[in-house]
């Protein structure tokens, strides 16, 4: 008695609780056999047709219709599962991936670009959210790696539980901030910067995105600087400097900025008419 219990409750497991994967070679092997059967009972209703010269029942005839549009049905891909009730068409591609781990690109330079931390209270908006980034980016063709689980932040507060009545009882709270790691590789800046618009267009309620972003610049960007119209002029020139100490001399603040500047460690770094322009300053 104890043994049929068993065996009936495993039963019972095995069809309502246990979770079932699908696989995409069984899928084909479940289409060949759908295919098969549905061979069989053409055949079979050719068979009516021809022995009898009389009138088609309902029934029969509705089976008829249902078998000639399921003979010129002919879908992509197909599942063993049935998810929509009264119909036995297959689950589309698209609807069918959501059920799966998002696809990625492989990194193949190792080339960092971008480094994505996403934060927020409720780790299942996060991990939702993550989960849509990560589809976008294989879209457009961006290698990524994650989301990696960051440290969980913690904050605690204790405040008293009301301000007369119940001041010296306290009352404590806690606030846990979850947060996970992105990395982009081998990709464009500007599809990494279209990337991020698309998330913020489409963002979750609730989740902060902070982006670092990497550029290559080449090795002489000093030359590049000076290069520029007027940029040696505005990092070194402190004319404008020395003509706002002449017109505020009497300020204690513009005293102080002279006595730095007549300071040796200072004076080496300007030129003999701003040294002299400094003199003239400190006399005034």
């Amino acid at each position: 008695m104890f043994r049929n219990s068993i065996s009936q409750y495993s039963k019972l497991y095995t069809k309502s609780v246990a979770p079932s994967y699908r696989q995409f070679s069984s899928s084909v092997i479940a289409l060949n056999k759908n295919k098969q059967e549905l061979e069989k009972e053409l055949e079979k209703l050719v068979d009516i047709k021809l022995g009898n010269t009389g009138e088609i029942s309902e029934e029969t005839s509705k089976r008829l219709k249902l078998l000639e549009t399921l003979s010129n049905y002919k879908p992509k891909t197909t599942t063993d599962e049935i998810e929509v009730k009264d119909s036995s068409r297959p689950i589309p591609i698209n609807t069918e991936l959501n059920y799966y781990a998002p696809f990625k690109h492989e990194v193949k330079y190792g080339d960092l670009k971008a480094e994505v931390t996403f934060r927020c209270f409720d780790d299942r908006n996060l991990d939702f959210f993550c989960d849509f980034a990560l589809r976008a980016a294989y879209y457009l063709g961006m290698p990524t790696t994650g989301p990696k689980p960051l440290p969980t932040r913690r904050e605690r507060w204790t405040v008293n539980r009301a301000p007369f009545v119940n001041a010296k009882s306290k009352e404590n709270f806690e606030r846990r901030t979850h947060s996970r790691l992105i990395k982009i590789w081998d990709s464009n800046s500007e599809v990494v910067d279209l990337w991020l618009g698309f998330l913020k267009k489409n963002s979750v309620w609730g989740v902060g995105v902070k982006a670092h972003l990497y550029s290559d610049e080449p090795l002489q960007v000093s030359k590049l600087m000076d290069s520029l119209p007027e940029s040696g002029k505005a990092l070194s020139d402190i004319a404008a400097t020395l003509e706002s100490l002449n017109k505020e001399s009497q300020s204690p603040v513009a005293q102080r900025v002279i006595e730095l500047l007549e300071d040796p460690l200072f004076a080496k770094h300007l030129s003999p008419s701003e040294l002299e322009q400094v003199k003239n300053n400190a006399k005034k």
